[in-house]
C-alpha cells in the first residue's frame, strides 16, 4: 500500500467514525428521551390529527401572500388565524396529565405569543404599515415563538402542529 493509499485509508475511516458518533449522538440525544418528548403517544397522534384538519383547512381559505391589498391581506390573516385559534383551543380542551400537561402548557403558551403577533401584524397592515411579519422572540432561549412551536412539534413528531408558514 503506498503512502497516498494508506492516507486516503485513513481519512475514509475517520469520516466514516465521525458518521457514526454524531448519528449515535443524534439517536442518543433526540431519542425517546427527549425532555421536550410527550410520554403519552396516543395524545401527541391525536393532535397531530387535529393539526391536519387546520391544515386541511387553512389550504382552503385564500392565501394572505396572495391578497392585491393590505386589507384583504389583514382579513386572510385573521381567518387563518382564527382557524389556528380554534385549533389551540382544541388541543387545550383534553390535555395529558403529569410532566405531559406541563409540557404542553409551556407550548400552548408560545401559541398563544404566536397567534397575538399574527393579529398584530394584520392590525399593522390595517393601519397601513406594510411590514415583515414580525414574531416574538423568547428572551429565555432567543429564538422567536415560531421556531420553539417548531421544535416542539418535531420532537413529539407532529409536525402540522408547527408553524403554518401561511403568512409568507
Amino acid at each position: 500500500m503506498t503512502g497516498r493509499q494508506l492516507g486516503l485509508a485513513i481519512g475514509a475511516a475517520v469520516l466514516v467514525l465521525f458518521a457514526v458518533f454524531w448519528v449515535g449522538a443524534t439517536i442518543w440525544f433526540f431519542g425517546d428521551e427527549n425532555p421536550d418528548r410527550l410520554d403519552d403517544r396516543q395524545w401527541a397522534a391525536d393532535a397531530e390529527a387535529r393539526c391536519t384538519e387546520a391544515r386541511d383547512e387553512l389550504d382552503r381559505l385564500p392565501q394572505a401572500r396572495d391578497a392585491t391589498n393590505m386589507s384583504d391581506r389583514a382579513d386572510q390573516i385573521e381567518a387563518s388565524t382564527a382557524v389556528l385559534a380554534e385549533m389551540t383551543a382544541d388541543l387545550a380542551a383534553a390535555p395529558p396529565g403529569g410532566t405531559d400537561g406541563e409540557l404542553l402548557g409551556l407550548w400552548l403558551e408560545s401559541w398563544r405569543v404566536y397567534l397575538n403577533d399574527r393579529l398584530a401584524h394584520a392590525s399593522a397592515l390595517r393601519a397601513g404599515e406594510d411590514r415583515q411579519f414580525r414574531v416574538t422572540v423568547d428572551a429565555e432561549r432567543g429564538d422567536g415563538v415560531d421556531a420553539l412551536l417548531d421544535a416542539f412539534a418535531d420532537r413529539n413528531r407532529m409536525p402540522a402542529c408547527g408553524d403554518p408558514l401561511d403568512i409568507g
